[in-house]
């Protein structure tokens, strides 16, 4: 009978692991923006409050340069590099000078930015440039930095993500091959993106902005729509990074406090039958706070 017993227990037990190890799902909602992946979750608790094929891997484009971020931010706090350090771009930055398709800060030969400038330049405009020569600053070359991202992403549990550059770029942008894309899931993305607000709030002072000026004085405007006094403005958004590449198509890993939470979203390959590659995704972001944060 004991031993009737201590076997109904066994089961029992197995059951309850297993229900609570099982991923909740989601009834896919009607909603009216589609993406190949979203995912909506409390940055505090990282409880998931909606999602769709959130772990599948796909191209993420420069929400890429979260990772780049946080990376940045670590050296910063270390003391390897200060905001006053500065860099003279290399030749390869150089080369990226000339991509049409890469949003850049447009560097000089002979000229020096200030770490500052760079990460201003990289958060708030998207610039690949300067990701990129941040990566030189910190690991000598962008391939050596590559591989610390790899190693982050790895010690952050991240197992569906690969990184081939700093920046995000097509592996076809910038003269290699389309198999050397960026790849993430969007539940990959929202971890990297709670682990950077997490450890380094003060990514968010920079995430706000809605522009900047650059030494020589060019005024560049944010990527995100949603901020205060933007085209798309939706009061609570303070960050975080847009994204979008012929592979990646339209995403954007955003963020903001609502109801005295912050929020982090996710979306991915935004799909728009107006040929819109911008403001679908902002939409979107807007439509799943609405119905499942404010509702």
């Amino acid at each position: 009978m004991k031993k009737l017993i201590f076997v109904i227990v066994i089961i029992v037990l197995s059951i309850t692991v297993v229900m609570n190890n099982k991923e909740t799902t989601f009834e896919k909602a009607d909603l009216s923006v589609q993406a190949k992946a979203i995912i909506l979750l409390d940055a505090d608790t990282g409880k998931v409050m909606y999602e769709e094929n959130s772990t599948e891997a796909l191209p993420i484009a420069s929400m890429s340069k979260l990772m780049t971020e946080y990376l940045v931010l670590n050296a910063i706090k270390s003391g390897t590099l200060s905001w006053e350090s500065t860099y003279e771009p290399s030749a390869y930055i150089q080369q990226i000078k000339g991509l049409s398709a890469a949003v850049k800060l447009g560097m000089t030969p002979g000229h020096s930015y200030t770490v500052d400038e760079l990460f201003t330049a990289m958060t708030v405009h998207s610039a690949n440039d300067a990701a990129m020569a941040l990566a030189e600053m910190i690991s000598g070359t962008e391939e050596a930095f590559v591989e610390l991202m790899n190693k982050q992403a790895k010690s952050f549990g991240l197992k569906e993500t690969t990184f081939y550059n700093a920046s995000g770029l097509d592996g076809d942008y910038i003269g290699k091959g389309r198999e050397e894309t960026n790849l993430a899931s969007a539940q990959d993305v929202s971890i990297i993106a709670r682990k950077l607000i997490a450890k380094h709030p003060e990514v968010l002072d920079f995430t706000k902005l809605t522009s900047f000026k650059t030494g020589n004085g060019t005024t560049l405007w944010s990527t995100n729509l949603m901020l205060e006094g933007m085209p798309q403005a939706f009061p609570g958004i303070d960050g975080l990074k847009t994204g979008y590449t012929d592979l990646a198509g339209s995403c954007f890993a955003g963020t903001g406090v609502f109801e005295g939470r912050r929020i982090i979203s996710v979306v991915m390959a935004v799909e728009s039958e107006r040929g819109d590659t911008t403001t679908p995704r902002f939409e979107l972001t807007k439509e799943l706070i609405e119905r499942f944060v404010l509702n």
